[in-house]
C-alpha cells in the first residue's frame, strides 16, 4: 500500500517537471516568445523607442508656433486737426407768411411755387370794388375842398370873409386829404405784395376762396445769404472765434460747402448749457435748399508735426489704450497716451517713437511675444529679420559635411594599408 502512494505522489509531479522543461527549451530555440525569453528584452526596447518617438513627435507638433497675419502702419509725423461735429439744418435769410390785413374773396392770383419776385409785385389781389368806390369818392371830395379853400383865400385877401373863416375851409380840406388817403390804404390793403426780393416757396390760397384777417396767404424767403445755427457745450464754443471756416456737408452732395462763423452768442442757454453759433454759407450757397439736414464739422485744435498712427491700431481695454508694436518677427504690447484724433490717425504724445511700426489690421489674435507675419512689408517698407537658426543650420551642414568628406579619407587611407596587410598574408 504505501509503494502504492508513493507511485501516485511522485506521478503528477513528475509530469509537470516534463511538461516545464519541453517549455523552457521551446522557449530557448525560439519556438515560443516567453516574457523571459532572449527576445524579449529586444522588443521591450523596441516598443519603448517607438513610444518616445511618437512622444518627441507629439511635443514637436505641440512647440510649433505658427505665425499669426498682420499689417502694420508706421508712426509719422503729420498734420492732424480735432473736429466737433453737429446737425442743423439750413435757414433763409429771410423767410416769412405773408398774410391778410383784412377779410374778403380771393379776386386773383399772380405767382405760384417757386416764382422769383420783385419787392413790390403784386402776388394776389383781393375783391376791392367797394373800397375803390370809396376811394373815388374821396377825391371827389378832397377836389371839392380844394376849390374851396383856394376861393376862401382870395376872399380873405380882400377881406371879405374873416380869419376864422378861412381856418375852418382849410380844415375841411386836410379832413378830405385825409380821407383820401384812408381810402388808398383801403385798396392797397386788397393787394397782396412782396415785401422784398425772394422766392415764393408756398401759395395757400386760389381765386374764389375767402380768407380772414391774419390767414396766412404765401410763404416768401430771400435764399441770399443763408444761415445754419448750431447749438455748441460752452468748452468747444470758446475754441472758435468769429471768422472761423466750417465744413458744411448736406445729405444730397457729395462735396461739402465751405461756411464761415458769423456770430457768437454771448449768453449760454441755462436749459442745454449751449451756445448758439450763426454761421455764413460763402460758396455753393445755390447748392442747399432751405430746411435741408445738414452736418457741420468745426476745427477745434490743430497741430503741424504731431506724431500719429491710424486710429485702427489702437487698442482700447477699460479706459487703457495701447499698441502693438512689431519687434523682430514678434510683437510687444505697449501702452500709450493719446492726443487729438481726426477721422483717421490719432496723436500720440507718449509711448512710442517716430518710425515704429504697429499693428494695424490683426491685432485680435495678439500678445507679448507673438510672432507675425506681416502681409504688407514691402508697402509699408517693414524688412523680416532672418529666421533664427538659419545660419546655425548651415554650419551643422557643413559639419556633416565635413565629418563625412573625413570619413571617406580615412577609408581611402585605410584602403592601402589593406593592400599590404592582404601581401602578407599572401
Amino acid at each position: 500500500m504505501s509503494s502504492r502512494r508513493k507511485r501516485f505522489v511522485f506521478f503528477p509531479l513528475g509530469g509537470l517537471l516534463l511538461a516545464a522543461l519541453v517549455v523552457f527549451l521551446l522557449g530557448q530555440f525560439g519556438v515560443l516568445s516567453l516574457p523571459w525569453g532572449p527576445g524579449a528584452s529586444d522588443a521591450a526596447l523596441a516598443a519603448e523607442g517607438s513610444e518616445n518617438g511618437e512622444k518627441s513627435d507629439g511635443e514637436d507638433d505641440e512647440e510649433e508656433i505658427i505665425p499669426v497675419p498682420v499689417e502694420l502702419a508706421r508712426a509719422r509725423a503729420r498734420r492732424i486737426s480735432a473736429f466737433y461735429r453737429a446737425s442743423s439744418f439750413v435757414e433763409a435769410h429771410r423767410h416769412v407768411d405773408l398774410v391778410a390785413k383784412i377779410p374778403g374773396r380771393v379776386q386773383k392770383v399772380n405767382v405760384e411755387e417757386g416764382d422769383w419776385v420783385k419787392s413790390g409785385d403784386v402776388l394776389a389781389e383781393l375783391e376791392n370794388a367797394r373800397e375803390r368806390i370809396q376811394l373815388h369818392q374821396a377825391e371827389l371830395r378832397r377836389d371839392e375842398q380844394s376849390r374851396e379853400l383856394e376861393r376862401r383865400r382870395s376872399m380873405l385877401e380882400k377881406n371879405l370873409i374873416t380869419q376864422e373863416e378861412f381856418d375852418g375851409s382849410r380844415s375841411a380840406f386836410d379832413l378830405s386829404v385825409a380821407d383820401q388817403d384812408l381810402g388808398k390804404i383801403r385798396v392797397e390793403e386788397t393787394l397782396i405784395r412782396a415785401p422784398f426780393d425772394g422766392q415764393v416757396t408756398d401759395r395757400k390760397i386760389v381765386p374764389g376762396q375767402h380768407i380772414e384777417m391774419s390767414e396766412a396767404l404765401f410763404t416768401l424767403v430771400d435764399l441770399e445769404p443763408l444761415r445754419i445755427r448750431i447749438h455748441l457745450p460752452e468748452v468747444i464754443a470758446r475754441k472758435i472765434g468769429v471768422g472761423d471756416r466750417v465744413q458744411v456737408r448736406a445729405e444730397a452732395l457729395d462735396a461739402p460747402v465751405e461756411a464761415a462763423v458769423e456770430r457768437i452768442s454771448p449768453v449760454v442757454d441755462p436749459m442745454t448749457s449751449t451756445v448758439r453759433l450763426t454761421l455764413l454759407v460763402r460758396e455753393g450757397a445755390e447748392d442747399l435748399r432751405v430746411g435741408g439736414f445738414v452736418k457741420v464739422r468745426i476745427t477745434t485744435d490743430t497741430h503741424t508735426e504731431a506724431l500719429s498712427i491710424p486710429k485702427i491700431a489702437l487698442v482700447e481695454e477699460g479706459g487703457l489704450r495701447s499698441v502693438f508694436v512689431a519687434d523682430a518677427d514678434s510683437v510687444k504690447k505697449i501702452e500709450v497716451r493719446t492726443g487729438l484724433w481726426d477721422e483717421s490717425h490719432v496723436e500720440i504724445l507718449d509711448g512710442i517713437e517716430e518710425g515704429a511700426y504697429v499693428v494695424s489690421l490683426g491685432q485680435g489674435g495678439l500678445r507679448t511675444g507673438s510672432r507675425i507675419d506681416v502681409l504688407n512689408a514691402r508697402a509699408v517698407g517693414w524688412v523680416s529679420p532672418a529666421p533664427e537658426g538659419e545660419d546655425g543650420s548651415e554650419e551643422q551642414e557643413s559639419e556633416d559635411g565635413g565629418a563625412l568628406v573625413a570619413e571617406n579619407d580615412s577609408a581611402e587611407e585605410l584602403e592601402p594599408a589593406d593592400d599590404e596587410d592582404a601581401g602578407a598574408a599572401s
